[in-house]
């Protein structure tokens, strides 16, 4: 199998979840990443959850005391012979302790060097800190999730999903610099926040608003460009079910609903129609739906070429027969012997697939002596680095 990656060598310094999964998708494609940890280990490893697990597979533990001199110093011997920096620190932190990307760029002219940052490197916030829930708030993605009418607390997506997003454009962005790298022998910076990658992932909303100057409502379940096009109760669940095409919407009134009239009704008889009179759409739907059980539904709705699906649980993705075909969750084995299901790599590549090759280094340090070794460092000056506890091994 051919690694796309091979060769390229990551220092990773990033803790909490975007830079650990931006590094991660590196090392499923064959670069060789470093983790760089504390002496004492990465707060992920005394916090619960599965936070170091799921971000930090692929990947090799080095214990350095950056706080020390001679552990700036070790840090720049180890960047000359690296492709790649990443770290998650607040904006001047790196810069403080010697390493920020002006000292490393002296050492090393071609690295690509990737800060992620709550609020980014410049602008009046840059210095706040942020986690992902203050991002969600921050971003406006609360105030669009949810009922308008059941005028609810605030919602916040139950996974890290500014965080998430920061580590795939921080992938894409260090993909890219190692691209120009090796077109024209550039090294370069890159900024993420998690604040502009929360606004990336809402740009049509945005978008819509910067054009109307009418704020988004929340609707729900309910697409606010299409109708019917949202979840709606059966009998025992419910479905989501997208009948706004002209020739689904058809097959929806007369095959399924057995309603021919409501296609042409006034009421409902265009898109625009349709969303101005959603709610009494859907009142008359779930009229019809309620009087059979989903399972029924989705067989009807099958045979008469419209979208759905059932409301799964994950349990339910689990156990999709789609999900099991094509092994999109996984079972790793641990050093310990214990398993861990976890999500398979994507994008799927033909030809330079990724792989899980170890699922995450279980102590910190415990790559520290094979990593200076393949550095060129001697047993010797191994252990003086060890008995001045600059570094750990484990």
């Amino acid at each position: 199998m051919i690694n796309v990656l091979d060769g390229v060598r990551v220092l990773c310094f990033g803790m909490g979840a975007a830079s650990p999964l931006a590094t991660a998708i590196l090392g499923d494609f064959g670069a060789e990443v470093i983790k760089i940890e504390p002496l004492s280990g990465d707060w992920a490893r005394k916090t619960p959850g599965l936070g170091l697990r799921e971000f930090n597979r692929n990947k090799k533990s080095v214990a350095i005391d950056i706080k020390k001199a001679r552990g700036v110093e070790l840090m720049k011997q180890l960047i000359k012979d690296s492709d790649v920096l990443v770290e998650s620190f607040r904006p001047g932190v790196m810069s403080r302790l010697g390493l920020g990307y002006k000292a490393v760029k002296d050492v090393n002219s071609q690295i690509v060097y990737c800060s992620v940052s709550a609020y980014g490197q410049t602008g009046p916030w840059k210095d706040k800190p942020g986690v992902d829930g203050i991002i969600q708030a921050a971003s406006g993605i609360m105030s669009v999730l949810g009922d308008e009418e059941e005028n609810k607390e605030p919602i916040k997506v139950p996974f890290p999903i500014a965080d998430m997003t920061a580590g795939l454009l921080a992938a894409q962005g260090l993909l890219l610099a190692l691209i120009a790298k090796e077109k024209y022998g550039i090294g370069q910076y890159i900024d993420v926040s998690l604040l502009e990658s929360a606004l990336v992932i809402q740009k049509s909303l945005i978008t819509r608003y910067l054009t109307s100057r009418k704020l988004p409502k929340k609707t729900g379940s309910a697409a606010p460009y299409s109708s019917p096009n949202e979840a709606y109760r059966t009998k025992d669940g419910y479905v989501m079910l997208a009948a706004y095409h002209p020739k689904r919407w058809k097959s929806l009134c007369c095959e399924v609903l057995g309603n021919p009239a409501l296609e042409t009704d006034p009421r409902f008889h265009s898109e625009k129609a349709r969303l101005e009179n959603k709610k009494e759409l859907k009142a008359i739907i779930e009229l019809v739906l309620k009087e059979r059980t989903t399972d029924e539904w989705l067989r009807i709705f099958e045979d008469n070429d419209l979208l759905y699906s059932p409301v799964n649980n994950y349990h339910d993705v689990v156990q999709m027969e789609q999900v099991k075909a094509r092994n999109a969750v996984e079972t790793l084995t641990l050093q310990d012997g214990s398993t861990m299901g976890t999500v398979t790599i994507a994008p799927r590549l033909s030809e330079t697939p990724g792989k899980i090759v170890s699922p995450y280094p279980e102590r910190a340090g415990q790559h520290t002596r094979e990593v200076l070794f393949s550095f060129g460092f001697a047993e010797e000056e191994i252990r003086n680095l060890e008995d001045e506890e600059v570094i750990k091994c484990n």
